[in-house]
């Protein structure tokens, strides 16, 4: 397997998600720690012991913000629901399976890998002239 996309900061791949497709970037594991650290909610009781706690929905916001670059196919009552950082914050504060969808798929270099063969091979396909 070539890991040379490891070192790239702009692997995106448009994933097929439901009915839609959703462009995703990988996410390095590295950037995923500090995405974290960035939600992580750190408190002192009265004893100044510290406390540390994932806040999982800024998380899953920030992740998203990371990770999704765009979509096509999601509508919102009939009409489409256009890509901006502020639509992704909603879809993945509330909709549980788009947030699962791009928390597994986001990190996994091999899903994005193939996702990106397969489309490759769709689009040989149908610029060929065969059915």
């Amino acid at each position: 397997m070539d890991i040379g996309l490891l070192k790239r900061d702009d692997f995106q791949v448009w994933v097929p998600f439901m009915d839609a497709e959703v462009l995703i970037r990988y996410v390095s594991l590295d950037e995923l720690r500090e995405i974290n650290k960035k939600a992580t909610r750190v408190s002192w009781d009265r004893k100044h012991q510290k406390t540390e706690e994932l806040d999982t929905v800024e998380a899953n916001r920030l992740l998203g913000r990371a990770a999704v670059r765009g979509w096509k196919g999601i509508t919102m009552n009939g009409e489409e629901f256009p890509y901006s950082e502020e639509n992704c914050d909603f879809l993945m504060t509330r909709w549980l399976e788009f947030a699962r969808f791009v928390n597994e798929v986001c990190i996994d270099i091999q899903a994005l890998m193939d996702a990106e063969k397969e489309r490759k091979a769709k689009n040989s396909l149908l610029t060929s002239g065969h059915d």
